[in-house]
């Protein structure tokens, strides 16, 4: 089933979700590189450009536009294959996430409202808060919860649910940033940005001068005074990451991927084990948007300003 801009959404029985629950902690033992290799992943016949915009245990999803402009299409790889291509004409939605079961989120283009899980070529529409058509969705956990907006405000629709579920606590003048596997949720207002879900809603710190620029489980990144730094999930902010310009992706070990700026190599990607560490340069030329949690980096190569191909990059010689 093709989908289109401008979904129309049904309203239906609303029950609070039971999904936001207490903090969970990241995994152990990430692994850390030194060096990668870079691989192509598969493409499709006729597309101009293609990118990665997540990935999760054996399942990879980005997207593509075909040359002249005549379309766009999802891409979705499972063990660096390509299973599954989903070509639109123009105005064609794309995926923003995907969890390590295939569950994709597909949003409706940018002027357009609709969201959608795909699973194995099965779509659900995600229905509005109380019969509203603006919907987004922005986050996919483990368990298949997708977090999102509804008319401005956050809500939940539970897996196995296409029936939003306001987050409680908050209205329009809240914006969802992620969501955790545990349900734990990340949510901004005019007072901050909140962890949400304990019996009080956890403050980022740096008050209202922060911005988050990714979220995975325990770990936010993103902007808080002069640099870029991370939060866990108590709310705690570390040092500035050295020379980071940019953030991409943080995984669930607290590992991020950005852009990096050491005053002569200006503008590379790298990654940041620990905010306290210096880089490591990725060894790349293509814009990387993905971390993994098993280390793996993902993203793009720009042939020129018009055309790009999906890329990973492996670590040779993984350690711990």
């Amino acid at each position: 089933m093709a989908i289109s801009g401008g979904w129309r959404v049904l309203v239906g029985a609303l029950v609070l979700s039971a999904s936001v629950v207490a903090p969970a902690t990241a995994s152990a033992d990430p692994v850390t590189c030194a060096r990668w290799t870079e691989s192509d992943l598969p493409g499709v016949e006729g597309l101009r450009t293609s990118n990665v915009s997540d990935a999760a245990g054996s399942y990879v999803v980005g997207n593509g536009v075909f040359r002249w402009g005549t379309g766009s299409s999802i891409l979705i790889w499972k063990d660096r294959q390509l299973v599954d291509e989903l070509s639109f004409g123009k105005h064609g939605p794309h995926a923003s996430d995907v969890n390590s079961s295939g569950v994709v989120l597909v949003n409706a283009a940018a002027g357009f409202s609709g969201a959608s899980r795909w699973q194995a070529g099965v779509y659900t529409g995600l229905k509005g808060w109380q019969g509203e058509y603006d919907v987004k969705a922005v986050d996919i956990n483990e368990r298949g919860d997708v977090l999102g907006e509804s008319g401005g405000k956050p809500v939940l629709w539970p897996a196995g649910s296409d029936e939003a579920q306001l987050v409680p606590g908050t209205d329009e003048s809240w914006s969802a940033i992620g969501l955790a596997d545990d349900g734990t949720i990340l949510a901004a207002t005019t007072t901050g940005v909140y962890w949400l879900g304990g019996a009080e809603p956890v403050q980022l710190s740096g008050g209202t001068d922060v911005q988050v620029k990714a979220m995975r489980n325990s770990y936010a990144v993103g902007w808080s005074g002069q640099g870029i730094v991370r939060w866990d999930r108590q709310g705690q902010v570390s040092p500035v990451y050295t020379g980071a310009m940019e953030v991409q992706s943080v995984n669930s070990h607290g590992q991020m991927v950005g852009v990096f700026n050491n005053q002569t190599t200006v503008g590379m990607p790298a990654v940041w084990y620990d905010p306290e560490q210096y880089p490591v340069s990725a060894g790349t030329s293509s814009w990387l948007s993905v971390i993994a949690d098993d280390g793996t980096l993902y993203g793009s190569y720009a042939y020129d300003s018009w055309s790009s191909r999906a890329v990973v990059l492996d670590c040779e010689g993984a350690r711990r």
